[in-house]
């Protein structure tokens, strides 16, 4: 077994020559003969082994003696060994989680603290071929893609899984032809939990009725899907570069090329754009990204749905945007008075005035400039208001219909600033200017505004 893990570990890139590496070592017959394995390549490629076991509270006395055990295994060998306690009965209480799951989190957060603490580069852990087997089918049973079918890689961070090719005979084997005596944990022979019943009856029961080599096939399976995900997560990756793209407001998906792309690479562009727009796709499943999908496929400009996390999207122009919980609700503000000369803010704006004696041949959609002598009221920043228009060379337009023509989400034109005296409207900050108050060759005082987004 020896060469058979050591090969399967130059295959996957797993040890690297000089490497530190926690060994995760419960006790049992898997991270048992792990870590005896690690011992026999440790010359081989000049590793650093420390040795992290996690005293979990859970089977009390069995517990504590499964910790005193991997110790006094250590000791004899003189492997540095880390021992870790925690209450995890409590975790799991607190933070609403199955033993199951608390147990993995706390045990997890205990070997990573030993590996920063030690400066290793990598955790071993002891899964195996039969873990793989019921990963996978419990993920097939749950409803999973091929991300999913993947279940438990070679490697994934710095936690690698040097056993993942060998089966849970074949280790038992490989103890007692070594004079291992592992401990055993008896709540594993209950059948309390999903893993727990998919191992103790279901699985023989599948191999017995239908496929004495159930587990290789599962893991055939798993190794298969993970060389497609890769390749699919490849070319979504070179295919969001097209498709996802930032502007000032944010990130955005382009309808038009998403809907060039094939189904697989459309739901993973889905996962791409809520991932980089929101930080996480956590509790993204199946049904959210087809609402996706559908939504993208049928078009239309104006519309809504709620994604998890308290986020909506909104599809409008061939744009699909993150509509963030702060600014789900349509926000106008207290209209500000331009201070002139000077900086004026206004909402999530910040606004420069100053007196110019000219103005250059061209201005970018941020800036403006007019000569305000003829008006007779205050230049102030507002949203807009029920009937308002402007006065455009081609005659007078209401704002509303302006900025459907200038296809602004609906969702944005509630928060839009507008430059106005009064009732008259001078400037949509960004898009229009009046045809009023133009400046005038050589005419003095010359206003020249400057208008950008500032942190709220």
């Amino acid at each position: 077994m020896l060469q058979r893990v050591d090969a399967y570990c130059r295959l996957h890139g797993l040890l690297r020559p000089g490497e530190g590496v926690i060994v995760a070592c419960s006790g049992g017959a898997d991270s048992l003969v792990l870590l005896d394995l690690l011992l026999r390549l440790r010359a081989r490629y000049g590793l650093r082994l420390t040795v992290a076991h996690f005293e979990h509270g859970i089977r009390g006395q069995a517990s504590k003696d499964d910790a005193s055990f991997v110790a006094a295994f250590c000791r004899e060998r003189d492997i540095d060994c880390r021992i870790g306690r925690g209450d995890v009965p409590s975790y799991a209480a607190e933070h609403h989680l199955s033993l199951e799951t608390a147990a993995r989190t706390c045990r997890y957060e205990f070997l990573e603290h030993v590996r920063v603490e030690v400066g290793a580069d990598v955790i071993a852990t002891a899964h195996q071929a039969d873990d793989q087997a019921e990963t996978v089918l419990m993920r097939i049973l749950r409803g999973t893609g091929t991300e999913g079918l993947g279940a438990i890689r070679p490697q994934s961070g710095t936690k690698i899984r040097p056993l993942l090719d060998v089966t849970r005979r074949e280790i038992e084997a490989y103890a007692a032809e070594r004079g291992l005596m592992p401990r055993h944990d008896a709540s594993n022979d209950m059948p309390d939990c999903t893993r727990n019943r998919l191992r103790l009856l279901t699985l023989p029961k599948l191999r017995d009725d239908y496929n004495p080599e159930l587990t290789q096939a599962l893991c055939r399976l798993a190794s298969l899907a993970q060389d497609d995900d890769a390749y699919l997560t490849q070319m979504s990756k070179q295919a969001a570069d097209h498709v996802i793209v930032k502007d000032k407001d944010g990130w955005i998906l382009r309808r038009d090329a998403f809907l060039r792309q094939m189904p697989a690479i459309q739901r993973r562009l889905i996962r791409i754009f809520l991932e980089t727009a929101t930080g996480s796709v956590r509790d993204v499943g199946f049904l959210p990204v087809e609402r996706l999908r559908n939504l993208l496929q049928q078009g239309g400009t104006g519309r809504e749905i709620e994604i998890s996390g308290g986020h909506r999207v909104s599809l409008a122009y061939g744009m699909l945007r993150l509509v963030r919980p702060a600014e789900q609700t349509s926000r106008t503000w207290t209209p500000v008075t331009l201070t002139i000369p000077g900086v004026t803010r206004f909402g999530s704006f910040l606004c420069q005035a100053a007196w110019r004696d000219s103005m250059p041949a061209h201005c970018d959609p941020s800036e403006f400039y007019l000569n305000p002598d003829e008006l007779t009221e205050p230049l102030m920043f507002r949203t807009r208001c029920p009937g308002d228009t402007i006065q455009l060379p081609g005659g007078r337009k209401k704002i509303k219909a302006l900025l459907i023509d200038d296809k602004i989400p609906r969702a944005e034109r509630d928060s839009l600033p507008l430059l106005a005296s009064g009732r008259e409207i001078l400037w949509v900050v960004g898009h229009r200017r009046s045809s009023l108050c133009p400046v005038v060759p050589g005419k003095h005082g010359i206003l020249y505004l400057r208008i950008e987004r500032r942190e709220e």
